[in-house]
C-alpha cells in the first residue's frame, strides 16, 4: 500500500472534494481520484459516496479517517520543524579550555536566544577530539586544523604576549628586553613535543625555563595576579584582567601571533539545519575582519 494515498484520502474527506483537495495538495485531480480508488481496492470496502455535487465519506471511510487523522498529524508534526527550517535538537562543539571560558562562552546566550529548541554541548579538553568516532558535530582547534579530509575554517589569529601583575613589577622591575626576563620568575607551558624553546621572532633570544610550567593559561593566568611573575598568555584571555588593572602587558613589542583559530565540522554535504545554524552563529561572533 502507498502510505500517501491515505494523506490524499484525508484531504478528499476534510474537504469533501477532490477538486479541493487536488489544489489543497497540489495534485492533478484525476491523480486524486485514481489514488482514491486504489486505496478502495487495497482496503476491499468503499470509503466514499461520490455524486456530482459533493463527495461524503461511508461509514468505513469515517472510521478510517479517524484512525489515520492522528496519526498523520503526528508525522507532520515531527517533520515540520527540519523542513521549515527551525533548528531543534543536540549541537556538540569541542574546544581547548581557554577558547572554551573567554571565546565560546559569550557565544553562547546569544545563540540560544536566537534558537531555543538547539541543546549545545561543549566538550572542553586539550585532547584532539575525533569528530566523527566520538559523535561531536563541531571543533575549535588552535594552530593546526587537523586531517585535511575534515572542513576548516579559519577564524583568527590568537596573539599572545608577557603579562605580569602591577606589584610584582613594583617589587622585581619591569622588564625592557627578552634578555631581562633571565632575572624574573617565568611562568609558561612546556614547548610542543619535539620543539624547543619558544623564540621571539625578531629578537630570536630564547628566555630561560619557566619556573613555573604548565599547560592551561588559565592556571598562569591565576599565578600572574597573585604576583607570581611574568607569564605569556593569549591576549583574548587577559583582556579583562588588563581592563581592571589587575594585569599589565610587558615587552609589548614581542607577540606571538603563530596560533592560528579554526573552526572544523564534520565532512559532507548536507550539515542538519542545527549544526549551520551553530555554524553561523560562531563564524559571525569570531571571525577576524
Amino acid at each position: 500500500m502507498d502510505l500517501n494515498h491515505l494523506a490524499l484520502f484525508q484531504a478528499v474527506a476534510e474537504t469533501q472534494s477532490f477538486t479541493k483537495a487536488a489544489a489543497r495538495l497540489g495534485f492533478d485531480k484525476s491523480k486524486v481520484s485514481r489514488a482514491l480508488r486504489s486505496l478502495e481496492e487495497q482496503l476491499g470496502t468503499p470509503l466514499l459516496v461520490r455524486t456530482t455535487r459533493m463527495v461524503r465519506l461511508t461509514p468505513e471511510g469515517q472510521a478510517l479517517l479517524g484512525q489515520v487523522a492522528p496519526l498523520l498529524a503526528g508525522l507532520r508534526a515531527v517533520v515540520t520543524p527540519a523542513a521549515s527550517g527551525m533548528p531543534s535538537g543536540e549541537v556538540s562543539l569541542t574546544a581547548p579550555p581557554d577558547v572554551g571560558r573567554a571565546l565560546l562562552a559569550p557565544v553562547l546566550a546569544r545563540f540560544r536566544a536566537s534558537f531555543p529548541g538547539v541543546r549545545v554541548r561543549v566538550v572542553l579538553t586539550y585532547d584532539v577530539v575525533d569528530l566523527l568516532g566520538d559523535g561531536v558535530d563541531l571543533a575549535l582547534r588552535v594552530g593546526r586544523p587537523g586531517a585535511s579530509t575534515f572542513v576548516a575554517r579559519k577564524l583568527m589569529d590568537l596573539e599572545a604576549g608577557f603579562f605580569a601583575a602591577p606589584r610584582y613589577l613594583e617589587r622585581r622591575g619591569t622588564p625592557s628586553a627578552l634578555t631581562d626576563l633571565a632575572h624574573h620568575e617565568c611562568l609558561w607551558p612546556a614547548p610542543p613535543r619535539g620543539k624547543g624553546p619558544f623564540r621571539a621572532h625578531a629578537q630570536g633570544a630564547a628566555p630561560r625555563p619557566a619556573s613555573v610550567e604548565c599547560a592551561d593559561f588559565a592556571f598562569l593566568a591565576e599565578v600572574a595576579r597573585t604576583g607570581g611573575g611574568v607569564a605569556l598568555l593569549p591576549v583574548f584571555l587577559v583582556a579583562q584582567d588588563v581592563a581592571l588593572g589587575e594585569l599589565v602587558r610587558v615587552l609589548p613589542s614581542v607577540a606571538f601571533r603563530d596560533a592560528p583559530l579554526f573552526l572544523v565540522s564534520r565532512p559532507g554535504r548536507l550539515v542538519p539545519p542545527r549544526v549551520q545554524a551553530f555554524k553561523r552563529c560562531l563564524l559571525e561572533a569570531l571571525s577576524q575582519p
